[in-house]
């Protein structure tokens, strides 16, 4: 009985450690403009974290983009690239999905969409992540214990970026900037349900104005603030 006691207790307290009495885990969406950092920010955000807080209750901050489609590619038992048609709103999905329902495998775009939602609900509500893209804001827009993030910068500042990124001309990475924008806001804007505003963001960063190790001090200010971390 003393045995079964003590286990109790150290279970129990092992759950103090880890949860804090009806506030939900803490979690932040970073959204962008093609051309803007995010995933280096996110990177850099995630290490400042754990280096603030990671000894603390025994959490650890991670971000995530390419595990969401990996995620519910394995839950739909589908190639991950049968589903990255539908971030990239790409017209061709809908082609695949008339080839695609003759197949025993079928999976329409209405249940990957869902498929999706869960996913980046399940990550979310685990807490302690960094959600780079993927419709995250829209998806858990008004949870608690959240932070918004929007990343921009004006249009010829990004197109600079990507053309020397990707090794293209200037006027090129312009083109795929502009396009590539449209696809992601169709994508937010899909998840929503109504047109892409720009209060659906709780900060919005300029990166041609603040640097990366500016973005990533005043997101832990903020989260300070708000008392997440």
């Amino acid at each position: 009985m003393d045995n079964l006691l003590l286990q109790y207790m150290e279970s129990r307290f092992q759950e103090q450690i880890h949860t804090e009495p009806n506030k939900p885990y803490p979690f932040v969406t970073l959204s962008r403009e093609f051309g803007c950092p995010s995933k280096l920010i996110a990177r850099m955000l995630a290490e400042e974290l754990n280096r603030k807080t990671g000894n603390e209750k025994g959490w650890h901050w991670q971000y995530i983009n390419k595990e969401i489609v990996e995620q519910a590619a394995r839950e739909l038992e589908l190639e991950p690239f049968k589903i990255e048609h539908l971030f990239k709103m790409d017209q061709t999905g809908i082609l695949d999905d008339l080839l695609s329902s003759f197949s025993s495998n079928y999976k329409s775009s209405h249940k990957i969409r869902k498929t999706i939602q869960e996913v980046i609900q399940s990550f979310t509500k685990k807490g302690y992540v960094i959600l780079v893209g993927r419709g995250g804001v829209a998806i858990t827009h008004g949870r608690p214990n959240s932070l918004h993030i929007r990343l921009q910068a004006p249009l010829d500042w990004r197109a600079r970026c990507v053309s020397e990124h990707a090794g293209i001309t200037v006027s090129e990475a312009e083109r795929k900037v502009v396009e590539t924008d449209k696809k992601r806001s169709a994508l937010i804007e899909s998840f929503l349900g109504h047109k892409l505003e720009s209060d659906l963001f709780d900060v919005t960063f300029n990166c041609k104005t603040f640097s990366n190790p500016d973005i990533v001090n005043t997101i832990l200010n903020i989260m300070e603030t708000l008392k997440m971390i």
